[in-house]
């Protein structure tokens, strides 16, 4: 269907919908970044249509001409997939005078940014709800999609290694779990190469999406721009690897890690935490799922990419997967799953310590949950047949949260 077709068909929903308005007009004013409204030279805010009495109100006008019809469509610029019903979630363009004069809510308002201690994890009221419109091979992310992805910052030692230099790189990937902590890697942590490049992890990156700006912006399919905020930079306090975890090991049995900041975050529609496996999800090996994986890591020209790329990876069985291994001499552990293995599309080195992602209805909604780790793969990224291995969450859940502290 062509997208012309589908804003159309997406408005006569939001029209059939538009009782549900007069309900919820008074709910709170949540804005998704600055963009620049069609038929005007003054900037606006993306936000819920409910919240821009100047589009709404286009809805009750009847009949409505061409000309309202295409303002209403271009006027667009995402859904929010928290919300219920389609009049709710539709976003637009508003401009700043047009909009219902309500506070918008500081970052330290939004639902979960009551400071918890760092022990305490986030319920899937707040964690793995990310807004947006829907790696080697992979495809272009939207700039709000997968908030609670984070790149470690090193800090390059000088020549001594004894002092540090102003020079700073993006080694791996990690996921934010709460205020406080980001899930990664062990290799992230302790590794031959990163010594060898006299490196060491000096800050996380959130926010981010394309790292060649700041703020973001991305002109979206209806041609609408949106920006978001900048990005944020917090220094590290400490790394925390698991005890059992042995560096540059063949197998990299137990290659996880946390890493705790110095000071909280406060979450926004761009800086989110994930959820942790939960219940059932604890114990699954997610054989047959469909997952995706997201990073900033080397692309088909062997270049890190500027942008944070996805792809949808299938889960395989473990068994069939150490079969291939085996030439390797490698062993594959209960606490692992393979993923992947199509020619061209595969984690490459950067996602390092970056998630494994599975989108579980939960109370009516798609709530993102890590059910994996990038560990390690062939050293020819996208290999056909051979697919990567991750660090399985559920095995960790109890050493997790025993290393989570106030």
């Amino acid at each position: 269907m062509a997208s012309t077709e589908w804003n159309f068909l997406v408005l006569l929903m939001v029209i059939m919908a538009f009782s549900e308005w007069v309900q919820h007009s008074d709910a709170a004013q949540i804005t998704f970044g600055s963009c620049t409204p069609q038929e005007s030279d003054e900037r606006g805010q993306c936000i819920h249509i409910t919240s821009c009495p100047f589009l709404a109100e286009l809805l009750t006008t009847e009949p409505q001409t061409p000309a309202q019809l295409l303002l209403l469509s271009k006027s667009q610029c995402g859904l929010d997939n928290r919300a219920e019903g389609q009049l709710n979630s539709t976003l637009v363009c508003c401009p700043r005078s047009k909009r219902i004069d309500v506070e918008e809510p500081e970052p330290s308002h939004l639902p979960g940014n009551d400071q918890q201690p760092g022990n305490v994890l986030p319920g899937n009221d707040v964690c793995g709800f990310h807004f947006a419109d829907r790696i080697f091979g992979g495809t272009n992310t939207s700039i709000w999609e997968f908030p609670w992805m984070v790149l470690l910052q090193y800090r390059k030692l000088d020549v001594n290694k004894s002092t540090s230099s102003n020079e700073y790189t993006f080694n791996c990937g990690g996921t934010l779990l709460n205020t406080l902590y980001v899930l990664t890697a062990g290799h992230c942590l302790a590794n031959r190469k990163l010594e060898k490049a006299g490196v060491v992890l000096h800050s996380v990156r959130l926010g981010e999406w394309d790292t060649r700006t700041d703020p973001d912006c991305s002109t979206q399919m209806n041609g609408q721009r949106i920006c978001a905020p900048s990005h944020i930079d917090i220094e590290v306090e400490k790394g925390i690897v698991h005890d059992q975890y042995v560096p540059n090991s063949v197998d990299q049995q137990n290659d996880i890690a946390l890493v705790r900041l110095k000071r909280s975050v406060s979450y926004t529609d761009y800086v989110r935490p994930i959820c942790l496996p939960t219940g059932d999800l604890i114990q699954n090996n997610f054989v047959d799922y469909s997952m995706d994986v997201a990073g900033w890591g080397l692309t088909e020209n062997r270049q890190p990419s500027p942008t944070k790329l996805m792809l949808t990876v299938n889960v395989l069985n473990r068994t069939i997967c150490q079969l291939k291994y085996t030439s390797f001499k490698v062993k594959l552990y209960e606490s692992q799953l393979c993923a992947g293995g199509m020619a061209g599309m595969d984690t490459c080195d950067g996602d390092s310590g970056g998630p494994l992602m599975v989108s579980i209805s939960t109370g009516g909604r798609d709530v993102f949950y890590i059910a994996g780790i990038t560990s390690y793969g062939t050293k020819q990224c996208g290999f056909g047949g051979w697919p990567g291995v991750y660090t399985r969450t559920g095995a960790f859940i109890d050493w997790i949260q025993q290393k989570l502290e106030a």
